[in-house]
């Protein structure tokens, strides 16, 4: 079982370091390593609400830049969520989560096994979760999120014409 060794206090890594092959972040030990980290921002958002506002930039920027380890149809779902929370201001609070709000959920129910297969970008972008878990602020916390889901959104813009009409489609089906 893979352990959770980060928190909110700790530094960037600077010994025996490597890259994550997904998304490139300087980590101990790849992926596992990088997972991690997601993790326990995750907990932090989780536990604290102040953490939380920037809930869906975190899962979505993260699920984009480890797409291999998510599946090219998570892809979809995920830059599709991106869109909405950047180009329609979207409400990225882990609280609609917990409300059971949670964005796009039943098109993700309904039409997932037809979105396409996005094939990722060679670069995943400049931030990554390592920026996000150094946050000391929720203000902070939050600003660093919403910069990773920008940061990640503008690499995927081979795929934002799909994004935004999607966006459209779910947008008009869901008019009152």
């Amino acid at each position: 079982m893979l352990q959770y060794p980060y928190s909110a206090s700790m530094q960037a890594p600077t010994k025996n370091v490597t890259k994550c092959s997904c998304c490139g972040a300087v980590v101990p030990d790849d992926y596992e390593s990088c997972a991690a980290m997601f993790q326990a921002v995750l907990a932090r958002e989780y536990s604290d609400p102040a953490y939380g506002e920037a809930h869906l930039f975190t899962v979505d920027a993260h699920a984009l830049q480890h797409s291999e380890e998510h599946g090219p149809r998570s892809n979809a779902f995920h830059l599709m969520r991106l869109c909405w929370l950047l180009e329609h201001g979207g409400n990225p609070s882990i609280r609609q989560v917990r409300k059971g709000g949670r964005a796009f959920y039943d098109v993700r129910e309904e039409t997932y096994r037809h979105f396409p297969f996005l094939a990722p970008p060679a670069s995943r972008g400049a931030l990554t979760v390592l920026s996000v878990l150094l946050a000391q602020t929720p203000e902070e916390h939050s600003q660093r999120a919403r910069a990773w889901g920008q940061c990640v959104w503008d690499t995927w813009s081979a795929h934002h014409t799909w994004a935004r009409e999607q966006c459209k489609q779910w947008f008009r089906s869901h008019a009152a």
